[in-house]
Order: C-alpha cells, then sequence, then structure tokens
C-alpha cells in the first residue's frame, strides 16, 4: 500500500467558521478582582533576583507585564519566534469566564539574543477561553474550549488571514467547575495534532455538525487531531487533569497529572487512574497506575495538605502545570533526556529521570534544582528554544490552581533560563531552507530543529511539493549501522513526508533496535481506527468521505503475530499490545494468544492491563473465544478479568464460563484461584445467582483444600448459587467505603430491588458518595416525601456533570419533588436550560395548578390553546422570510438539530428512533415544519402518541409504549427506556398528544431558530 496522503490545503477547508469575540474596536479593559485592590507581585527585577539556580547557570526576564499577562501557552514559530497565548477570560469561581473579556496571541522575537525581546505583536485578540496555541499547516491552531480553531496566516507575518475556522468542538466547558479544561496542543513525532483534556470536563468530540451518537467522549485523558486525515482520536482514559506532556528522544510520551500521582508514560489505550471521576468503561477492572516511582507530597497526610510549602521535603506538592523532557543542546549534558514539570505549590521545577522498566518506563526523582521563591509564582510551561535556553511562563498570581481568591490579570512573566550565555543559532526562517538542508537538521543536536525541520517537510508533502528526493537520503539514515536517535528522526521524517510505505515498515519489523521495531509497528498500524472500547462509542471520528482508516493487510498481521511469539522487548510486546485496540473484534484473540503466552510479563506495570483492555470487547462478540483464551493464557490477572467477565453474563450465556470451570477442575490452584477471585468480583452484590452447570464438578474437587482463601470464595459463591446471600451481607457491600465502586453499585441495585424497610436510610447514606449517588436516587424515587425531594434538589451540584440529567428526572417524576427543582431553577442553582420542555410538561401532568403555575414564573409559559399556537406560528413565519432564511448558517442549524432534535429523530441515517425519520418527510415546506414543532400533537400518528403512566407510589413517566406482556410493560421516554411491572401500575392514560414535547423553538435563540429551520428545509446534508 503507498502510504502517500492526499493533498488538502487546510486554510481552503469548508468548515463552519466561529464566531470569536467579533471585531471590537477596543480591547476590553483588564481589571483585577482580587479583595485586595493594592495586591501586586513584587518587580520583574526583585522576582528575578529570587530564583535560585545550579552554578554555572543564569537567568533573564524575556518578558514581563504590561507587555505580557497570564501568559497560558507557549508555541514556537519556523523563524524562532514565540508565541505566547494570554488568557484573560478566565475567572474566579463565581464567574467561571468572564466573557466580556477577550484572550489574545502575541509574538514576541529576541533579535539580539540578549534574554529579552526586541519587537512584540498581537496576532489576534478575539478570542476567548483560549488555553493553548500551535503553529503549523499555514496559521494558528488555537484551543478555545468547546472549540478547536484554525486561524490561517498562511504567508507567516503575524496577521491573520481570514476567520478562524472551527476545526473540531465538543470540548465541553462545564458549568459548575472551572478547571481540567482541554489544553496542550503540540505536534507529536507522527505528524498527529496532541491535545490533553481534564476529567472534570467531559465532552463528546468531532468534527463540526457531527451527530452525538458518532461522537467520541472524552472523560481526561490524550486526544490527537490529524490535520490531512481530519480525523481525530481519544488515546487514553485519565489521568486526571493533565497539564503538559512531551516526547522523548525516541518518541515515548510522558504526561503529567495533579493529585493522585503526578507522571504517565502516554501509552494508546490505556485507562489511567483517576480521582473524583469514574473510567466510562465499567468493564476497565483495574486502571494503570502512574508510571513514577515517587511523590511529590506525604501521602499519609493527603494531597490537600501539601499547600503552602507543607510538601517541600518531598518535592513541593500535588499540583503539576507543564513538561519539558530537555533534548537540547545548551544545558550540560547531565540533563538531557531529564523530564522537567514545574511544581506549582513547591515553586520549583521538580527533575525527573526517565529509565526503562519492564514493558515501558519508570521516572525516579532527581535532585530539585531549580526554584522559583516569588511567592507569586505560577508556573504553567516552560520549553527550550533554539539556542537551547529554556522559557518558563508565569503566571504569576496568589491563588492556586481555581483561582478561588479572584484573578491578578495585570501580572505575568516569562523567564528565559540558559546556562552561562547562549550562543543564539543563525537560521532564518526555515520555511525557505530547501530540502537538503531541512534533511541535515535530522543531525542538530538541538530537538527544536529536528521538530521544526520534520513539520516543514510535511507541510511541503501536503502542499504537493515534490519531496521524493528525500526519500532515499532518509533511508539510508535508518541502517543499523547509525545512531538509534537519528535513526528514528529518519522514520518519522519519511513518515512526515508520507513515504513509510507498508513494505518498508515491515522490514523495520525486524530492526535490531527495539525503538525502531515499536515505531514500525505504530506507524503500520497509526490510520488504523482506534478503539479504547469506552462502550458502544467510537473513539476515532472522522470527516465524511474520509478513506485513510484502513485495516490490516494479512502480511502485516502475520508478521504481528510472529513478533508476538518471539520479541525480546517487552517494549515492542507493548506496542503489539495497544494493536489490538485497532484490530477488528474478531481478529483480537489472534494476536492476543502468543501475547498472553509470555509468562515473563505476569507481573509487568502495563502489559496485562493492555492485553485486558483489548479483550473486552471479544467477552461480548465471542465469549467462548475469551474462554479459550483464559485457559491458554500465562498472565493470571487477565485469566481472572475473563473470568470476571463470563461470570458477568452467568444468567444470560453460561456455556463460555461452565468452559472455564471445567478446565479449572483440571488445573492448579492458583488456575483455580483466578477464576474463583474473578466470579466472586462479579458477582459481588449480587443476592442470588443461576447455579453453573459445571460448579459441582469444581467444588468437589476442591473439598479438601487447605487453601483458606480458596474456602472462602467456594464457600461464598456456593451459597449465591443455593438458597442466595443474606440481605445484611449485600447491605455490608453497598456501604463499604473500601469495596470498589461497580461492586457497591451492583449491591445498591440489589437493595433497591428488594427494597428492604431501611433502604430509605442507605441511599440516604450514599448520596454524598460520588458516581453511587445516582444509584441512590433511583432507590429514593420509591419514596413519595418532599424532604426528599428537597435534598436531592439541594445536592444537585454535588453529582457529577454527566449524572445530573438523572438527578433532574427524579425530580420531574413526583409532584412532591417537582417543588423543589423549581425552587432550585428560581434560585439560580439549577440552571434554567437543565429543565428541558420534556420534563416541564412532565411536571403539567400531574395537574397541579400551584406547581403548574410555579412553573410558568421560573421557567415559562406553554402555548396551549390552538390560539395561541397559531399566533407563534404567524410570528415566526413573519421573521422568518426567505430572505432571512437565506442568511442562516445551514451548519450551525445542524449542530443545533444533534443537540436538539437528534435524541429522538434520525435525519440522513443518523438520530434517535422515538420519533419519525425526518429524511423523506414535508420538511421542505416552511409551515409543514413550524406546525409539527410548534403544535406537535395537532397531527400525530399513533405510532407517536404518548402515553402517562401513574406507578402506584405516586411518579409519573410520560412516553411511547413500545411492548406489552401479561406482566410488564415497555415504555420509552425523552431520555431511558423503562419495563415497568404491570403490578406497580395505578393507571395507564392513552393521549393523543405527541411524545415531542411544545416549547422546543422557545428554549432556543432566534439566531438557533433560523439556523435549525434552514438546516431542516435544506434537501442535501451539510457539514
Amino acid at each position: 500500500m503507498n502510504r502517500y496522503l492526499p493533498h488538502i490545503s487546510l486554510c481552503l477547508l469548508t468548515i463552519s467558521f466561529a464566531s470569536v469575540a467579533g471585531h471590537a474596536a477596543e480591547f476590553p479593559a483588564i481589571y483585577n478582582s482580587e479583595a485586595d485592590p493594592n495586591a501586586a507581585p513584587p518587580s520583574p527585577k526583585q522576582s528575578l533576583a529570587m530564583l535560585q539556580l545550579p552554578p554555572g547557570f543564569r537567568a533573564t526576564v524575556f518578558a514581563a507585564e504590561p507587555e505580557v499577562q497570564n501568559p497560558i501557552a507557549l508555541a514556537w514559530d519556523a523563524r524562532g519566534r514565540l508565541w505566547i497565548a494570554e488568557n484573560y477570560t478566565y475567572a474566579e469561581n463565581r464567574l467561571k469566564f468572564d466573557l466580556d473579556l477577550r484572550d489574545r496571541i502575541l509574538i514576541f522575537e529576541d533579535k539580539d539574543g540578549d534574554g529579552h525581546f526586541d519587537e512584540r505583536q498581537v496576532f489576534t485578540d478575539e478570542v476567548q477561553r483560549l488555553t493553548s496555541i500551535e503553529i503549523g499547516f499555514g496559521g494558528v491552531w488555537a484551543l478555545c474550549p468547546p472549540q478547536l480553531l484554525f486561524i490561517p496566516d498562511q504567508d507567516g507575518d503575524g496577521v491573520p488571514d481570514g476567520a478562524a475556522e472551527v476545526v473540531l468542538d465538543g470540548f465541553t466547558v462545564p458549568p459548575v467547575n472551572h478547571h481540567n479544561f482541554a489544553n496542550g496542543l503540540r505536534w507529536g513525532p507522527d505528524g498527529w495534532l496532541y491535545g490533553r483534556c481534564g476529567a472534570s470536563a467531559p465532552g463528546e468530540l468531532g468534527l463540526p455538525g457531527t451527530p452525538q451518537d458518532a461522537r467520541i467522549p472524552i472523560r481526561g485523558g490524550i486526544w490527537r487531531y490529524h490535520p490531512r486525515w481530519k480525523v481525530v482520536e481519544v488515546l487514553t482514559s485519565g489521568p486526571v487533569n493533565s497539564w503538559g506532556h512531551d516526547w522523548d528522544a525516541h518518541g515515548e510520551a510522558f504526561c503529567v497529572n495533579v493529585v493522585n500521582g503526578h507522571l504517565w508514560h502516554v501509552i494508546p489505550g490505556a485507562h489511567y487512574q483517576v480521582a473524583h471521576t469514574l473510567d466510562p468503561n465499567p468493564r476497565a477492572y483495574a486502571l494503570m497506575d502512574r508510571h513514577a516511582d515517587h511523590w511529590h507530597f506525604d501521602t499519609a497526610k493527603g494531597w490537600t495538605a501539601s499547600r503552602d510549602g507543607a510538601a517541600n521535603d518531598f518535592g513541593g506538592g500535588h499540583a503539576h502545570a507543564g513538561a519539558m523532557i530537555y533534548l537540547a543542546d545548551n544545558w550540560p549534558a547531565e540533563y538531557r533526556g531529564r523530564l522537567f514539570t514545574l511544581n506549582l505549590h513547591g515553586r520549583r521545577a521538580n527533575q525527573e529521570i526517565l529509565a526503562r522498566a519492564g514493558s515501558g518506563y519508570v521516572a525516579r526523582h532527581g535532585e530539585d534544582v531549580f526554584f522559583f521563591n516569588d511567592g507569586w509564582f505560577r508556573g504553567l510551561d516552560l520549553r527550550y528554544g533554539p539556542d537551547g535556553g529554556v522559557f518558563v511562563l508565569d503566571w504569576s498570581d496568589t491563588g492556586e490552581c481555581h483561582e478561588a481568591t479572584g484573578v491578578h490579570r495585570t501580572s505575568g512573566r516569562i523567564y528565559k533560563i540558559t546556562f552561562g550565555k547562549a550562543t543564539p543559532p543563525k537560521f532564518g526562517d526555515l520555511r525557505e531552507m530547501d530540502l537538503d538542508e531541512l534533511l541535515k537538521l535530522q543531525h542538530h543536536p538541538n530537538e527544536w530543529f529536528v521538530r521544526q525541520a520534520r513539520l516543514q517537510l510535511a507541510e511541503r508533502a501536503a502542499s504537493g511539493s515534490d519531496v521524493r528526493k528525500a526519500i532515499p537520503q532518509l533511508r539510508r539514515l535508518i541502517e543499523p549501522n547509525a545512531d538509534p536517535a537519528t535513526q528514528l528522526r529518519a522514520l518519522w521524517a519519511l513518515h512526515a513526508l508520507g513515504a513509510a510505505e507498508d513494505w518498508y515498515l515491515r522490514a523495520q519489523l525486524w530492526h535490531p533496535d527495539e525503538h525502531i521495531r515499536v515505531w514500525a509497528i505504530r506507524l503500520l498500524s497509526d490510520c488504523w481506527p482506534l478503539d479504547t472500547a469506552t462502550s458502544a462509542r467510537p473513539a476515532r471520528a472522522a470527516g465524511e468521505g474520509n478513506n485513510s482508516l484502513l485495516t490490516p493487510s494479512v502480511e502485516t498481521f502475520e508478521q504481528f503475530t510472529r513478533l508476538a511469539q518471539s520479541d525480546s522487548s517487552g517494549l515492542v510486546r507493548l506496542a503489539l499490545a495497544t494493536v489490538l485496540q485497532r484490530l477488528p473484534v474478531s481478529m483480537r484473540p489472534e494476536l492476543a494468544a502468543p501475547l498472553l503466552a509470555r509468562a515473563e510479563d505476569a507481573e509487568d506495570h502495563n502489559l496485562p492491563l493492555m492485553l485486558w483492555y483489548g479483550l473486552i470487547p471479544v467477552g461480548e462478540a465471542a465469549p467462548d473465544q475469551l474462554a479459550d483464551l483464559a485457559i491458554r493464557a500465562s498472565i493470571p490477572l487477565v485469566r481472572q478479568f475473563i473470568a470476571r467477565r463470563l461470570a458477568e453474563d452467568i444468567e444470560k450465556t453460561s456455556e463460555p464460563l461452565n468452559r472455564l470451570l471445567r478446565e479449572a477442575a483440571t488445573r492448579n490452584e492458583s488456575f483455580q484461584a483466578d477464576v474463583l477471585n474473578g466470579m466472586t468480583d462479579a458477582l459481588r452484590g449480587w443476592s442470588k445467582a443461576r447455579r453453573p452447570a459445571a460448579w459441582d464438578a469444581l467444588q468437589l474437587k476442591l473439598a479438601g483444600t487447605t487453601n483458606a482463601d480458596l474456602r472462602d470464595r467456594l464457600r461464598d459463591l456456593s451459597a449465591l448459587f443455593g438458597d442466595g446471600r443474606a440481605l445484611d451481607e449485600v447491605k455490608r457491600v453497598a456501604l463499604d467505603s473500601n469495596a470498589e465502586l461497580p461492586f457497591r453499585r451492583a449491591a445498591l441495585r440489589t437493595l433497591i430491588e428488594q427494597r428492604p424497610p431501611d433502604l430509605r436510610e442507605i441511599c440516604e447514606r450514599l448520596l454524598s458518595v460520588s458516581f453511587l449517588n445516582s444509584t441512590a436516587v433511583r432507590g429514593l424515587a420509591l419514596f413519595d416525601d418532599a424532604a426528599i425531594g428537597e435534598r436531592l434538589a439541594g445536592s444537585y451540584s454535588k453529582f457529577h456533570a454527566s449524572e445530573r440529567a438523572a438527578v433532574i428526572e427524579t425530580l420531574a417524576s413526583r409532584a412532591s419533588f417537582a417543588e423543589a427543582l423549581l425552587d432550585e431553577v428560581a434560585a439560580g442553582r439549577i440552571p434554567r436550560a437543565e429543565v428541558t420542555p420534556y420534563h416541564a410538561r412532565q411536571i403539567r401532568s400531574f395537574n397541579n395548578a400551584a406547581l403548574t403555575k410555579r412553573l410558568a414564573e421560573v421557567w415559562g409559559e406553554s402555548r396551549d390553546s390552538p390560539v395561541e399556537k397559531r399566533e407563534f406560528i404567524a410570528e415566526l413565519k413573519e421573521k422568518l422570510s426567505p430572505a432571512v432564511l437565506a442568511t442562516a448558517d445551514k451548519s450551525a442549524g445542524r449542530v443545533v438539530f444533534n443537540q436538539a432534535c437528534a435524541a429522538c429523530h434520525t435525519l440522513y441515517g443518523q438520530g434517535g428512533q422515538a420519533g419519525p425519520d425526518l429524511t423523506g418527510s414535508g420538511r421542505s415546506d416552511l409551515d409543514f415544519l413550524l406546525e409539527h414543532t410548534v403544535d406537535p400533537s395537532a397531527v400525530v400518528n399513533a405510532d407517536y402518541r404518548m402515553s402517562i403512566v401513574d406507578l402506584k407510589d405516586d411518579r409519573t413517566f410520560n412516553g411511547l409504549i413500545l411492548a406489552r406482556t401479561d406482566r410488564t410493560i415497555t415504555l420509552r421516554t425523552m431520555t431511558e427506556t423503562l419495563t415497568l411491572e404491570r403490578a406497580e401500575i395505578e393507571r395507564i392514560q392513552e393521549s393523543t398528544l405527541s411524545l415531542m414535547p411544545e416549547g422546543l423553538l422557545e428554549a432556543l435563540t432566534e439566531k438557533q431558530v433560523r439556523d435549525l429551520l434552514a438546516y431542516l428545509i435544506h434537501p442535501t446534508q451539510v457539514p
């Protein structure tokens, strides 16, 4: 296969454009919001004097206020100019972002090399929520959550050539917290644009207009975007909040983090440990721990006790920002290859020594030798430049990460740290160099030049320039007698040119250097879709019509399986394990089998988990093959997880588990313990389960065991398969704060089904437990008590953002709860937008005059009479003239459709099934659209008429009845599908109303209404 990539000029892409703050005559006045109006940092000169550096090092203030303020990120261009992102819109807890302000992108140049800038230029001051920038492919990439923007500057003059283009969206800005935002744009050695996102800012990524069900969930982690393929991938789940990453000389990425460990090796497809949130895949079972062998705070006291210098003896504290692996040529050789990260509370740069260990790396604590003793120092990023000096960004403020005390916007510093006086290199503009000059830079001792030259090669290949003469030169560099770092640089440069063809990469699979073999694996699989198994959702989204997503050839797959059997390098086997998640599910067992046979990896930090992550979907698609893998595996943890997965389906598909149990009866106690431990974990919290057919034989085999743990497992499972566990044991699991969350959730669900007398008390105790409280809400919904509604509504902000919809749903299900919901909306503690027209209609269906009046006061009126609806339709028709509709942004209308309509309606093959497919309806007629949107119940097909189901416990649900049996009905609401026992139902009222609620258009802005209707009227799909 030829790996030359399609030529695409990014500045000509026809994707919708961003509205970024508009053109304004003046930059808004900057203000400080701290309580003390006289608060000010030491002068730049005083702060510089406080720096404590090793002998021989020197520092300068490259720039300071007022020339730079609130610097949040940096980037370099091909001329060696430093680009700075200034963020003014970030605000304290009360505001989160002040959108009356704007952010800026600045360009600094030091022409005489004295360590202080000579020229300063404003590139743009028309962005908001700016967290990161990167330069390349004819413009500037700006991360402004919820969007990734591209601002064209083809000639590189520092002046935008046109409007900002939305490249990606879905980087959600949470309404209730203001940290963990998407950040960290950097070009990787593979030509992808990498970024980061924190777990408290969960997003749904995609190109503009991507339907909700085709978007990629991100719940914290590392992501990447390919500028030519127009593809986005989520590479990792976690860590909790990364604000720095870099690559070593071998192209291995490492990221830094806060709170629960500070450094991870970036392994595509990994699920890392996270604090305060859940991994999106409930079957990950175990999350990968940090790759540092130390902490920067006293773990006995916890991370909250590491502030204000309390953790100076450990490294400074829990919060880290910025990551730089020094690969330049100014600092002494002892620092080369070491990772430096800024410790916010310790006001220092932590030094990490990266060393190979097992299948990956371990980071060991190096001596901290760079100290910033200014109490206002808030270091956010650091990067080496073309002369090898290191530039450090200082936000300069007194608050910590969250700025709870207010923001001091009128200060900021950029320090430059060199060993001795750095000699400025003379290179002009890399964009003007010829191919030979760019290739020579692949030997440069400063990685800055290597990376910039590689970016230029990629840009020329993308623009259609003839780069063929570079190919043989680069291939010669990859010969085994060359320096390994130079070989990798040449391989990445070949890939940048689109010239790393499959046949050539397959030959490198047998290269003597492990890093070349690893990168041959990665580049061969680079365009295979990644599936991180975060449920049924994709981990990669591509532009429509993209044909670069390929599957492995027979030759490549055969060589991968040979490597899995024979390669002596754990790093190579780790690369193969990550490939599992890029393979079709049906191919995974064949590659996993030889990797699972490598007993030397049984205790490895990474491989057992990565193998399991790749096998997760096999449990659903081919559980019998999963059982085969467990039988043949030499890695106990994977066997235990397979047993757990098979036992979860014990009442649905029991034969694969029986097969494993039959095998266990013939094996040693270690094998048997793996199987029983997995089954115990799967069934923890269950009160009773069906006995597997092969259980008795295994029980008989183990009857005489002297292993106390095995006896305990056997006794507990035998009770579960017999008369069932005592309900007290189930309660114990639900309330055990040390038990894993999935076990506690399963136990609580069992209790809700069994409804013991103390269920309410149990559920109320668990309301404060994150991610368990949403299950507790289901239990509390069974009790008709206004006090419960008040407690749920008052606790709304304590629920994770992904689970708040369930709270609103519960509060709208009872009249006794709805009053508390409306009170919180009136007080502004629950956003009005969280109450949808569907919820409003459900509240009206209680036929409670006081509630309906309160709803109208705090949420809005319903146009109940036909006359009112006709008047509203006439009003809309007058506003939405053909001329007005002609000005609509149909791409923005598609976004509104995806958000407001696609959960129920299908259009162009994408969307939900609750309502009619709109693709072939009469939507080209504005009258038709307005009638069915404003008054959806006027003409409604019998198949889509709503039923109102009142339960005996006084809950009410509105929805479509999908199925009826003698015992149950299945009801589809706007948000979920419920199976309800007939014995619990008081009455079912068949309605002539449509399931689609009224008030949809009233919940939108005038622009959104215009764009949505123009999109629906348009006869073909739009970007």
